[in-house]
């Protein structure tokens, strides 16, 4: 307690907070289960947990991809058992993913629905429960040829889907669909560094499959089949120097790039996290270092070649009498993320111009 006569120090910590990244992410499996106990929503610390208390059924399978592609991460399981109103069933397992926070701590930044995730009415579900939680999620188109795949996604746009239609081969030879290696090998690039998330999934060795069963014209430098489906959003994997995952790419128009919603996604989560306890204190008292946090911590995603430039103020503009004596302080964001190099074009040219230098070598 200070003293009531005489001079009192107080010394306190002015310093700028370091606003934290989270380089994980926790997996949701929405499915079926045999087991009636595992019902509802359950979370686990790994997968090999996750796997020992899990009954037959499409969360069992997907957990066995998720195991063979080498991640380790945290485990949601939303499951119901399989019955003859499965249809409603897993479209509420769907939607209870919203409360899987309250209900288990954590929140799912990928979302896997295999088996279910044909479907066009899920599509829907998951696509709303995305953009609710900020997460990723996977579908999947049950046709095969090029035609009927583009007509299949024609109207269907979003940012956050990653759409593929191949089924591959697992480690263990059981023909499994894709998209569940394409999650575990993005968790593992994300996982990889602090800054992993600025990092794309396409053009690596997809760990986890021995083949591809669904094949796609792939033809370097040249038009091709891979690349038409790439150019539409989907993701696919091709043989070329190993198996390659091929595509990130997304069917929106302002977010065209799967790496640049997930590198906001994670400036705005870590941005939110850090300013909740700015809320209900002065002005005067909080808002130069709620700025000055900012401006650190983009300097940080530049430095790490997260971002190639930003620039943080707070607008006279938009911080009118009437709004600062609301309380609302509204700062300004301009961000450039760091682009991904998609082609490269080397000219090359045949001349006959250098013909002389032989005469000078004699």
């Amino acid at each position: 307690m200070p003293s009531k006569y005489g001079i009192n120090i107080e010394l306190k910590n002015s310093n700028t907070s370091d606003i934290s990244i989270k380089s994980t992410r926790t997996i949701a499996i929405v499915g079926d289960d045999v087991t009636i106990k595992n019902t509802g929503l359950k979370t686990y610390p790994t997968i090999k947990e996750a796997l020992e208390n899990t009954g037959d059924g499409s969360i069992k399978e997907a957990l066995n991809d998720l195991k063979a592609t080498g991640l380790e991460s945290t485990i949601i399981t939303s499951s119901f058992v399989k019955d003859d109103k499965s249809s409603q069933s897993i479209l509420k397992a769907i939607n209870d993913l919203i409360l899987s926070e309250a209900s288990t701590g954590f929140s799912p930044k990928f979302i896997l629905a295999p088996s279910y995730n044909s479907d066009k009415g899920i599509w829907e579900a998951l696509k709303n429960v995305s953009i609710k939680l900020g997460a990723i999620y996977t579908i999947e188109v049950p046709q095969t040829k090029e035609e009927e795949i583009l007509k299949a996604i024609k109207d269907f746009k979003d940012k956050r889907a990653i759409i593929t239609y191949q089924k591959v081969e697992r480690l263990d030879k059981v023909i499994r669909p894709l998209g569940n290696f394409i999650i575990g090998n993005y968790a593992k690039v994300i996982a990889s560094s602090e800054y992993g998330f600025a990092q794309s999934f396409s053009n690596k060795i997809i760990s986890g499959i021995i083949s591809i069963i669904d094949k796609a014209e792939f033809i370097s430098g040249e038009s091709s089949e891979a690349d038409r489906l790439r150019e539409a959003g989907i993701t696919l994997v091709i043989s070329d120097d190993g198996l390659r995952a091929w595509g990130g790419e997304s069917r929106d128009s302002d977010f065209k790039s799967l790496h640049s919603v997930l590198i906001f996604d994670t400036i705005i989560e870590s941005i939110v996290k850090s300013q909740k306890q700015a809320i209900d204190k002065q002005v005067s008292d909080v808002l130069k270092k709620v700025v000055d946090d900012l401006e650190s911590f983009y300097r940080k995603l530049v430095a790490n070649n997260v971002a190639v430039g930003f620039k943080v103020s707070v607008p006279t503009d938009l911080n009118t009498n009437e709004s600062l004596g609301e309380g609302k302080i509204y700062i300004k964001h301009e961000i450039q993320e760091m682009p991904l190099l998609k082609n490269l074009t080397n000219k090359i040219y045949k001349v006959n111009s250098y013909g002389s230098e032989l005469v000078k070598e004699l």
